[in-house]
């Protein structure tokens, strides 16, 4: 009879034992919920400052460009910015070795069995080269003609969709895949050194 009465008073001392741990464990699980609670709210009204703020800049922006306040629009824009990964770093030995022109774009068509590339007939001071680009879906072969665009005129040679490219227009690219061409800011004449 003693011994089931120990075992009884010991297994009442483990139990109470664990219940005390068990809720422990749980009094902390609810307040890390809470905790976690508390920072997703803050962080919800802190979006939604955000948002607020775009929206009113959004529609100042709006009000001044039809007011014809174009400049002032432009300083209400946060300009957007992209980090990508850096590449290895060359010498200027090695960036001396490349060489970029201004060229100017006299003739473009579209590749035939092709989505994506152009053919370029570029001038590039005396001379014309043809450089084949993948811009199609940014650019129209009519809308290229005449347009001032730099251009790494000594790549090799090489065969794009079977057709000789003779070098490289230039591009930047946004966080969307969006293309635009890498223009002189000021009047140049064909051929310029980029420099």
């Amino acid at each position: 009879m003693l011994t089931i009465k120990l075992i009884t008073e010991n297994t009442d001392a483990v139990i109470r034992g664990l219940e005390k741990k068990h809720f422990k464990g749980a009094k902390e699980s609810i307040d890390k919920v809470l905790e976690l609670n508390d920072k997703r709210r803050i962080a919800q009204n802190q979006l939604d400052k955000n948002l607020a703020e775009v929206n009113a800049t959004s529609k100042s922006i709006g009000q001044l460009m039809k007011e014809g306040k174009k400049e002032e629009a432009k300083e209400e824009v946060d300009e957007e910015v992209i980090d990508i990964e850096a590449k290895p770093e060359i010498t200027f030995d090695d960036f001396g070795k490349m060489q970029f022109q201004v060229g100017e774009i006299i003739a473009c068509e579209e590749v035939k069995k092709s989505r994506k590339l152009l053919c370029s007939q570029v001038k590039i001071g005396s001379q014309v080269r043809q450089i084949v680009s993948g811009i199609k879906a940014h650019y129209s072969a009519e809308e290229m003609v005449g347009k001032k665009v730099m251009v790494v005129t000594n790549l090799k040679p090489a065969k794009l969709a079977g057709i000789l490219s003779e070098g490289m227009i230039l591009c930047a690219e946004d966080a969307d895949g969006n293309l635009s061409l890498m223009v002189p800011e000021k009047e140049m004449p064909a051929g310029a050194e980029i420099c």
